[in-house]
Order: C-alpha cells, then sequence, then structure tokens
C-alpha cells in the first residue's frame, strides 16, 4: 500500500464518533506480512464491544448505518475493519486467501488493540461470517455475543448463477455506466419489492441506493490480487460439523445467532437452517422481505435485532456469575 496520511484513507463511516484508526500489522511471525485497517467509534473505554466483519469486496464502509447507531451508543465501541486485499487493507503478494488466515488477521488485530477480555460481541456477515466461525475456535473465551449473518458453513458448495458471477465482474472491472454496475448488484443483494418502492414521489429505493453505494465506490480499492484472493476464501471455506459444536460449547454461555433473509439470491436461506442446526443452542433468526445485505435494507429492525442479541449475550454471564 502507498505511504499516506491516516487521514486521507477513503471512508465513509462518521468521523464525529472516530475515537481511533489505523493500519495494523499483522502476520508476523507468519508468511506474507500485511496491514490491516480498521476504526473504532464510540467509547474506547467501553464495556460493550462491538467487531462488525464484511463480506466478499466490501469494505468497513457497508457497516456505515450499524456504526452511526451504536458509536453514539454509552458504553459502547465499534470495530470496523476493512479484509485482507479490500479497501484501505493490503492484498499482500498473489496467493489464494482462507478464511482461516483470514480470522488469524482479525484476531492480531484484537491482540494489538488488546480486546483480550471477555467482552466482544462479534457479527460477520456472508464471507465475514465464514472468517467468524473460524474466529471463534480461536478466541471462545473473549466472546459474549456471537451473531453469523447471510453465510454458511460451507458442507455444500452452491455455485453462484451466472447472473452473480456477471454482476461481480461488471463492478470489479467498472465495466459499462454506473448506474447500470450497481443496479446489477442491487438485483442480487435485495428483494425487487423493496427496490421498487417509492421513497418520495418520482424517487424509489433504487435511486435512493444509487446514491448511498456511489459514495462507497467513489475511492474504489479492488486490486486484482485481492479480488482473486477473496474469492478463493469464500470457495474454499469449510468449517466441519465437530468445528461448529465446538464453537457451540466453548463459547457458552455467549448468546449464538443465525441471521439471514427469505429473500437472499447469494447464500440460500436453507444453509443457515444448516449452519444453526449444528450449533446447540444457537438461535435462527429468519427475516422477512429481506435480502443478502440485511444491515442495509431493513436497517432499524436490523440494529434493534443486534441490539436484544449483545443485551442477551450480556445477561448470559450476569446469569452465571449468579
Amino acid at each position: 500500500m502507498q505511504s499516506k496520511g491516516l487521514s486521507t484513507f477513503p471512508t465513509i463511516l462518521d468521523p464525529t464518533t472516530c475515537a481511533k484508526k489505523g493500519l495494523c500489522p499483522i502476520n508476523r511471525g507468519r508468511e506474507q506480512p500485511r496491514n490491516l485497517y480498521y476504526e473504532i467509534h464510540g467509547d474506547l473505554a467501553a464495556s460493550n464491544r462491538i467487531v462488525l466483519i464484511m463480506g466478499l469486496l466490501l469494505t468497513c464502509s457497508a457497516w456505515s448505518e450499524q456504526v452511526a447507531h451504536f458509536g453514539k451508543k454509552p458504553d459502547h465501541a465499534v470495530l470496523a475493519i476493512d479484509n485482507r486485499g479490500i479497501g484501505n487493507s493490503d492484498c499482500g503478494p498473489w496467493g489464494i486467501y482462507r478464511t482461516t488466515e483470514m480470522a488469524q488477521d482479525i484476531k492480531d488485530l484484537l491482540d494489538h488493540l488488546g480486546w483480550t477480555d471477555r467482552s466482544l460481541h462479534l457479527f460477520g456477515v456472508s464471507l465475514g461470517g465464514m472468517q467468524l466461525q473460524n474466529l471463534c475456535l480461536l478466541i471462545p473465551e473473549r466472546i459474549k455475543s456471537t451473531s453469523f449473518v447471510s453465510t454458511r458453513c460451507g458442507s455444500v458448495f452452491d455455485l453462484p448463477s451466472m447472473r452473480a458471477i456477471a454482476a461481480l465482474l461488471d463492478i470489479i472491472r467498472r465495466k459499462g455506466p454506473y448506474e447500470r454496475r450497481v443496479d446489477q448488484l442491487f438485483e442480487l443483494l435485495y428483494p425487487d419489492n423493496y427496490l421498487n418502492e417509492l421513497v418520495s414521489p418520482g424517487k424509489t429505493r433504487r435511486d435512493e441506493l444509487r446514491n448511498y453505494f456511489r459514495t462507497w465506490f467513489d475511492n474504489p480499492q479492488f486490486p486484482l490480487a485481492g479480488i482473486i484472493g477473496q474469492f478463493c476464501a469464500v470457495t474454499f471455506h469449510h468449517c466441519s460439523d465437530s468445528d461448529l459444536r465446538r464453537i457451540a460449547e466453548e463459547v457458552y454461555p455467549a448468546k449464538i445467532a443465525v441471521i439471514c433473509g427469505n429473500r437472499d439470491q447469494l447464500i440460500p436461506p436453507m444453509r443457515s437452517s444448516e449452519l444453526s442446526s449444528k450449533m446447540y443452542g444457537s438461535e435462527l433468526v429468519l427475516m422477512q422481505n429481506a435480502g443478502h445485505l440485511i444491515g442495509t435494507q431493513i436497517t432499524d429492525q436490523f440494529n434493534q435485532l443486534m441490539e436484544r442479541i449483545i443485551r442477551e449475550g450480556n445477561q448470559a454471564f450476569e446469569t452465571k456469575k449468579q
């Protein structure tokens, strides 16, 4: 990555709540060292530490609605991360990324920040949820709640549709007008009836989203090595039944939630049901008329769900103390 001041790094996350940001050196002692970009919003001394891990080829900006909500709540700190290979983080040398390695990246960052006690509430979307499965195996003793959103364990490989592959390639290559590229992406991420909703006279939700997403793509950083690496991580991810049982056992009594939209076109909802069934005591939450990127579609409902999960995670440990 080119050297530049941290203040110039592109992000649409709220600067008024940003308490800390930087590049964390990771992989020390491992092969292929690189830097991971992060931002912490809210109270650095908070007892509720929320870790947000986004999915394939999306930067921490995709968490903007959650950061805006939780970054202003008393006694909350929100950590948002650019995964390796995307945004302000390094992609490193060419090679296959694995979700086990990407989980280790996040552990390195948490160690660097000193977030080592049992105070973490983890949320991972899609590829982020795959990383989160491996992170739970690395640091079960730090977790109060863990939520797997729009993701899978990898026991079955669902080949993406040709439409999905074509849309992602057009976004990556910046081929064609911006409106056409994001419209293709919207059709994968959101249900049609949501996109066609009128938000004001003559303006649909699709029009509103075009402006919202434009901020994400104003300064796109999609190095080819990072694109290929992340695609490989998604493709080859697998968390075994025995490891999923270990997660449930070792994070106990932490709250475990598996969340999906019933209109997800990228990862079938049945994969969430399968994931939940293999982690004893987990809660399966099926959100009606929601697509793949739930947190940007039904924002208020999703934020309220996050609040409940965090509250129940905390309560589980209060009950244990009694």
